[in-house]
């Protein structure tokens, strides 16, 4: 088993790893030839968000080289707040964290590498940082993290949720300002009714003892999903106004929407009373590099 990689994408890599630590405390990530598949099950979140995402590995790495006896293909469980903090220093030695700050410690020409080792039986993910200080001095920085090589079984329990068809698909606002908005119905309630119609108009409500408050947004795009594209069509079609609606938590939806450090763009689908799904793309909708599923369970309520 071996694997050996550039790391060419830090900031991005950075940004996906801060999002699913918002999650979990930890992560599966699944390496083969053309993509990376991050895993969040939701046995390791708290709010039972779960996460199942695939990027194409050329938009992380390069120089990417992988060998197993499993299809060429290397499951490994890993610490997130060990890699965040990894690939802090990383993203502040390159400079992308913020270039209109530059840290004064970033190394110029600077590369990251990632290779899979062993330390006294111990797997682990070796990080080397190199570069050149303000002063042309050549510099390695050297981080390890232990992670952990998924059994073949452990492998096999991971699967990914299985939910109804969606009864509706929407283009979500820029989910900055959408987590903005969001944040400031925490204080007021614990849960909100998401909702959405084939008009494109969204709604996000919260009811308490003391205040009713709604969120509108209207002439959201809507999407032509796969079925539509095969000429299948919902088992009884809705009036295009009528609202689909799921209750979720508060908490769960704030945890998907760290997302936004990653992209702008989404598309949320509504399985009615079940669960919200958000797919959170990297690169232009209809030309993903990748993309980030999210999974919010719903909750269930009085009036189901």
């Amino acid at each position: 088993m071996r694997f050996r990689t550039g790391i060419s994408n830090v900031g991005l890599l950075h940004k996906i790893i801060r999002s699913l630590a918002a999650l979990a405390r930890s992560c599966v990530i699944k390496l083969s030839e053309e993509q990376v598949y991050f895993i969040v099950p939701g046995s390791e979140s708290a709010t039972g968000v779960q996460v199942w995402s695939q990027v194409k590995v050329s938009t992380l790495f390069e120089d990417y080289r992988i060998e197993s006896n499993s299809n060429n293909e290397i499951w490994v469980e890993v610490n997130l707040d060990s890699l965040v903090k990894v690939l802090r220093s990383a993203d502040n030695s390159v400079g992308g964290i913020n270039e209109n700050m530059r840290n004064s410690a970033a190394l110029s020409q600077a590369e990251v590498t990632l290779k899979l080792n062993k330390k006294q039986n111990q797997p682990i993910w070796a990080f080397d940082i190199k570069g050149y200080t303000a002063s042309r001095k050549s510099m390695i920085i050297t981080h390890e993290i232990n992670v952990k090589i998924l059994s073949s079984r452990r492998q096999e329990d991971l699967k990914e949720p299985l939910c109804p068809r969606p009864d509706i698909h929407v283009v979500l606002p820029n989910l900055q300002e959408l987590r903005n908005i969001v944040s400031r119905l925490a204080p007021v309630a614990d849960d909100v009714d998401v909702s959405a119609n084939h008009e494109g108009t969204m709604e996000l409500a919260v009811r308490s003892s003391k205040v009713n408050l709604t969120t509108t947004w209207k002439e959201l795009a809507i999407p032509v999903t796969n079925l539509e594209e095969e000429g299948e069509e919902a088992e009884e079609p809705r009036p295009s106004g009528q609202m689909v609606t799921t209750t979720v938590t508060i908490k769960a939806l704030l945890k998907f929407l760290t997302s936004y450090v990653i992209s702008g763009e989404a598309i949320m689908c509504i399985c009615e009373g079940y669960c919200v799904i958000a797919y959170v793309y990297i690169g232009p909708i209809d030309n993903a590099e990748g993309v980030l599923t999210f999974y919010v369970p719903g909750k269930a309520t009085d009036d189901n």
